[in-house]
This record gives structure tokens, C-alpha cells and sequence, in this order.
């Protein structure tokens, strides 16, 4: 007989279709891992029964026990046996192909609209238990049975016309006086990391519109609410607005969105989820939208929600876990496209929204307010940089907290005030010797724009000591942090020592006399302490000790020593140009003088060897100093001066 001959009747070969247990891995394990989307599945079941509250106990706030569970337990119908048996046990039942879509009156609630449509949320415990009990109450009786996940999934009759079975509980059949309820409880949890209460809380009514009066969820007995975040700019403006908008296929949805004034960190409320019938059908996301550089960075801000209910009205475009749509097919496309054209929409808006909001900050309307008394070119043009820097949307706050738009714009009006110096000299080269007038308020002009520049100088030094004394305060450590600050700014030491600057040559000869390490490593010797500064005529050897250091004696003697040395070794070679100084002198700067040993450091101040400062004394006098200095340098331009007033 050839291979191609058509068999006999009762001789053709069977080809059943089986479905193993191992399906349930699928449909429980791998679609509903995580708290929040298993438990969210069987509160909607819980919805779906007409249940006014739902009752969730959840360990929160440190590590999952093996013995911990989670109960989910509701005051809707609950189930009868049969119900049990050929409803809820049935895997794959469409609950919507045996009414119009929605429930039944009950709790004196009118009809709602089905959630459930696939009939696999009943196995979404599974995706962080292994253990599904349930004990539900109906017309006076109770079905108390349990599914377990090891045995299920083990089963080769999980497909078979008779199913596997359940295991019944203790309490399965027996009469009740309790109210109609069911109650699902999941042991043996899968999940072992601490889950916050607070994110939990959020999280789970970012995934239901439902939440009302008429449905109340409780999570370890505190009923959730959905609060909006605050928002900077909100579309439409009220809080709980939605607006409408139209497909152009007949179809139509709600939407909102909203933008946060600081970054949103939490993924899960960053970006537009999409509901069908109050229930999550999408995730956040952006409609698959890049933004481009400005709008990945304004992604950031953005949050919204849109209601879609057509997407889950005849044909099936949720995807099993509850999670996506599936936007490839031609009925959910316009959504994709309105999605990415309404973002790229809000993006715009928000960048000009927040550019007007930045103008308006007290410093930058400050800035523009003082500009506006410039000449009219100056004006103009810093108008046009302001909105350039407040357009760009990555200006937020630096480390310190600050507004960087702010300072950006600070430092603009500085320096286009600080073009006046050059614009002065450009008109006295041109200005006539004859024209005394015209001269004469060049003069001024430059007297105005010198004291500007130097008032600004001296705030600048002003805040600076007071950066140090904060420093001082904390105990920052000599070296390199302290001494290095003060070898760059010698005037925080003494206000006339700011042309002094670092000599390392004399550094160099004092380290070889006395066999100091720069690094302070190896070879026993000592630790580099100190730094030279100097002009022309004089050189400085400064030796800087940590806040709270105690001198005395031996730092005195070590001190003098080398300033004695130096002087002599400069004397030596008074004819080379680089070692030409007329006086070289110590400074001593430390918290005090130890106790006793004051007569030591009397004895090297009157012998001129060197001078002693505490912290104190050093910057408060530094800080007194440098503030009457500002006062004076304000009184040489006129006070209604618009650069004077900002001083």
C-alpha cells in the first residue's frame, strides 16, 4: 500500500490537542509577578463580584517571613458551589460572552461593566504565591477550597474533561450566618523583599479609575485614595478635569496630563497610563516617543492618564497581563499616533510655560527690571539672553539647591554691565580734549562702573570668608583642604596681602635645609606645614594648623627657625634677582596658644620674628575689614544707580 493510499475508517491515526499544567506557569507565574498586579487582578474580581470595599492585608515595611500571607477579602456576592465549580474554576472563561457586558444589581449597586474578560485573573496569585485559598460564603453556605501551584502544574489531567481537582478545606460546605464575601488568601509568597507601604498604597490606585464612594479598597485597614501630585502646569488647569478629544475613527477618549515642577522619580507615576473601563490596560509610557533632546528631558516632568474604553469593547487588544495594548492593530493605532502628536503638543507648551514661569522668579525679574535702566541696545539684548537661558528646559536646581537659570542670568547682567568698562574707554579715546563737558561725564561713568566692579569684587571676597568660617566650624583638616584656600587667597589671611603670591622656590630651600617630604612620606621625615608667599620686597612663611589645634613652644621654636634661616640665606644671596627681599617674616595661624607658654609667643612678636592669629581673629577681622571696604566703594556711584541698587 503506498504511503499516499488513504487508510482505512476505523484505522486513521488521532491527533488530540492537550494543554499541560505547566500552562498555569504562564498564565500566573510569568504574567502577574509582583505584588501590585497580582493582588490588582483580584481586586478586580473583587469589583467584577459588586463588592463595595475590599479589605487588603499585606506585610509591609521589612522582609518577607515563610509564614506571612496576603488576604484579599471582599463584601461582594461571593460564590456557591456550582459558581465555584463551573465559573470560577474554569480556566479561560469569558465572562462577558454570558451577558450584555455587565454585572447584576447588588449592595444596592446598579449594574457595573465587567472587567474581567479573559478568565485567567483568578490565577494571578500565583504569580507571588504558591499557595491560592479561597473561602467565599453564598446563600448561607460556605465553599472553602485551595489551588496549589506545585501540584496543578504537575498534573497531566489539568486539560482533561474532567479536570484535576482542587483540594477542599475544613470548612468547605458548612452552614453560615455571615454575610455573602469572598475571601482569597496566598501563602507560601515567592516574594521575600520588604515592600513599602506607601508605594504599594500608590501604586495600586495608579492601576484603578474606579476608586469611589461605591468602591473603597483597604490596605491594612487605611482606604486608599487617588490623589494627583502636585503639579507646576496642569492640562486642563482644575485638578480632576479631563478633557475630550476625538480619534477621527468614531471614536473618542478622556485625558489629562499634568507637569511636576522637579523631576518625577518614581517610573511608575512618570509618563500616561492608558484605562479601559476603570481598569489599567497600559503602563506608563509615552506612546513610543524619543522626544528628541529637550522632550526626553521633559518626559521627565510628565505624568498623565487617558481613559480608552472602545479598546476593550468587541475585539480583545489588552494583552494577558493586563499591562500593554496591542498597538499594532489598526483599532488602537489613532490612539498611538494622537499619543505622540498630543506629547510633542504638551512639550511645547510646557517649555513656554516654565520659560514665562522662570522670567518671573524674583531674581531673574530683578535682573531684567535693573537692565530695563540700561541704554536701550544693552536692554534689548539681555531680554533676548534671558529668554534663551530660561527656554532651555535642563535648567533646574544644582547641588546646593540653587535655581540655575537664576545664577546664569546673574552672571549675564554681570557681565554686560562689566562691557561698560570697555565701551568707556573706546569713547575717551574718541572724545574731543575740548569737549571738557563730555569728558567729564566719561569720568563719571567710569567712576560708576569701577565701583561696581570692585563692590562686586569685595561681596564676592565677603561671602567667601564666610564659606571659610563654615569651614573652620567643621574642622576641615589643614592640609591640603585649609592651607591650599589660603595660599590661593592670601587676603583672607591679611586684606593688604593680595598681590602676595605663592613662592615655591622659597618653599624648596627651607625643605632641603631642614629635609622636609612634600608628600609627608618615608624616610622619617617630617611633614610639610607651612607655604611662602611673597612681592617684591617681602616674603611671608606661614604655617597653618587645623581648627582646634593647641601651639605652643615647639611650633614657636620651628616657626622661628625657619624664618631665621630664610633670612639669612636671602641676605647670602641678596645679588640673585629671585631671592631679592627686604623682609621676611612668619604667620602663625591656629584655634590657640596653649596654656602657660603665652610668655614663648610674646618673645618672637616683639623680636618681629613672626605673628600669631587664632581662626577667630583672622576671619572676623578679615570679614570687618573687607565689609567697610564695600561700604565705601557703594558711596562713590550715584544710590539710584540701577548696578548700585543691586548691591
Amino acid at each position: 500500500m503506498s504511503r499516499k493510499q488513504v487508510r482505512k475508517e476505523g484505522s486513521k491515526r488521532r491527533y488530540p490537542v492537550t494543554v499541560a499544567g505547566q500552562l498555569l506557569k504562564h498564565l500566573g507565574l510569568q504574567m502577574y509577578s509582583g505584588a501590585v498586579p497580582a493582588i490588582s487582578e483580584l481586586i478586580s474580581n473583587s469589583y467584577d463580584a459588586m463588592a463595595r470595599n475590599v479589605w487588603v492585608t499585606i506585610p509591609t515595611g521589612r522582609s518577607i517571613k515563610s509564614t506571612d500571607g496576603i488576604t484579599v477579602k471582599d463584601d461582594g456576592h461571593g460564590m456557591n458551589y456550582n459558581d465555584c465549580r463551573f465559573l470560577y474554576l474554569n480556566i479561560g472563561r469569558n465572562r462577558r460572552s454570558d451577558s450584555s457586558g455587565f454585572t447584576k444589581k447588588f449592595n444596592e449597586l446598579e449594574p457595573r461593566r465587567v472587567h474581567g474578560r479573559k478568565g485567567i485573573g483568578k490565577l494571578a496569585g500565583f504569580g507571588i504565591a504558591e499557595i491560592i485559598e479561597i473561602r467565599t460564603v453564598k446563600e448561607k453556605e460556605i465553599s472553602h477550597f485551595q489551588l496549589d501551584f506545585n501540584k496543578l502544574t504537575n498534573s497531566s489531567k489539568f486539560a482533561d474533561t474532567e479536570g484535576t481537582e482542587a483540594d477542599p478545606l475544613s470548612e468547605d460546605g458548612d452552614p453560615t450566618d455571615e454575610k455573602q464575601g469572598t475571601t482569597v488568601t496566598l501563602s507560601q509568597l515567592k516574594i521575600v523583599r520588604s515592600i513599602k507601604e506607601e508605594e504599594f498604597r500608590k501604586s495600586l490606585a495608579r492601576r484603578l479609575l474606579v476608586l469611589d464612594d461605591n468602591f473603597t479598597i483597604h490596605v491594612n485597614g487605611i482606604a486608599i485614595t487617588r490623589q494627583e501630585i502636585p503639579f507646576q502646569f496642569r492640562f486642563p488647569e482644575d485638578a480632576g478635569e479631563w478633557e475630550t478629544a476625538d480619534l477621527g475613527n468614531g471614536t473618542r477618549i478622556k485625558w489629562w496630563a499634568g507637569f511636576c515642577k522637579e523631576p518625577i522619580s518614581d517610573e511608575e507615576q512618570r509618563g500616561f497610563v492608558v484605562y479601559a473601563r476603570g481598569k489599567l490596560a497600559q503602563t506608563p509610557w509615552f506612546f513610543d516617543l524619543s522626544g528628541g533632546i529637550y522632550g526626553q528631558h521633559g518626559m521627565q516632568y510628565l505624568t498623565g492618564e487617558v481613559q480608552a474604553d472602545f479598546i476593550d469593547e468587541t475585539d480583545d487588544l489588552i494583552a494577558t497581563d493586563r499591562g500593554t495594548i496591542r498597538w499594532e492593530d489598526p483599532l488602537a493605532a489613532p490612539l498611538k499616533e494622537w499619543g505622540r502628536g498630543k506629547i510633542k503638543e504638551l512639550l511645547e507648551a510646557w517649555t513656554g510655560k516654565r520659560r514665562r514661569a522662570k522670567i518671573m522668579t524674583p531674581k531673574i525679574a530683578r535682573c531684567l527690571e535693573q537692565a530695563a535702566k540700561l541704554p536701550e541696545k544693552e536692554s534689548k539684548m539681555f531680554k533676548v539672553v534671558v529668554n534663551r537661558i530660561c527656554s532651555v528646559p535642563q535648567l533646574d536646581k544644582d547641588e546646593e539647591g540653587r535655581d540655575i537659570a537664576d545664577e546664569i542670568v546673574e552672571f549675564a547682567y554681570n557681565a554686560m554691565t562689566n562691557r561698560s568698562f570697555l565701551d568707556a574707554i573706546r569713547t575717551l579715546n574718541t572724545a574731543s580734549l575740548q569737549d571738557i563737558k563730555r569728558f567729564s561725564e566719561i569720568l563719571s561713568e567710569w567712576d560708576i562702573i569701577e565701583a561696581v566692579s570692585t563692590a562686586h569684587l569685595v561681596r564676592g571676597r565677603i561671602e567667601i570668608i564666610r564659606k571659610f568660617k563654615q569651614m573652620v566650624d567643621d574642622k576641615v583638616p589643614e592640609k591640603p583642604d585649609m592651607q591650599n584656600y589660603l595660599k590661593e587667597h592670601p587676603w583672607l589671611i591679611d586684606p593688604k596681602w593680595t598681590m602676595l603670591a605663592h613662592e615655591r622656590s622659597l618653599d624648596k630651600l627651607i625643605r632641603e635645609e631642614f629635609g622636609l617630604s612634600s608628600s609627608g612620606e618615608g624616610g622619617g621625615s617630617q611633614r610639610l606645614d607651612f607655604f611662602c608667599l611673597g612681592d617684591s620686597q617681602t616674603a611671608y612663611v606661614v604655617e597653618v594648623k587645623r581648627p582646634g589645634y593647641i601651639v605652643g613652644k615647639k611650633e614657636f621654636d620651628k616657626l622661628r627657625d625657619y624664618v631665621l634661616f630664610l633670612r639669612r640665606e636671602l641676605q647670602e644671596q641678596s645679588t640673585d634677582s629671585e631671592y631679592n627681599k627686604a623682609l621676611v617674616k612668619g604667620m602663625l595661624i591656629a584655634h590657640r596658644v596653649r596654656s602657660g607658654e603665652e610668655e614663648h609667643l610674646e618673645m618672637a612678636i616683639a623680636a618681629k620674628v613672626f605673628d600669631f592669629r587664632t581662626w577667630n581673629n583672622l576671619l572676623t577681622t578679615a570679614e570687618r575689614m573687607h565689609g567697610k571696604f564695600f561700604e565705601i566703594v557703594k558711596r562713590r556711584a550715584p544710590a539710584d544707580d540701577p548696578r548700585m541698587e543691586e548691591l
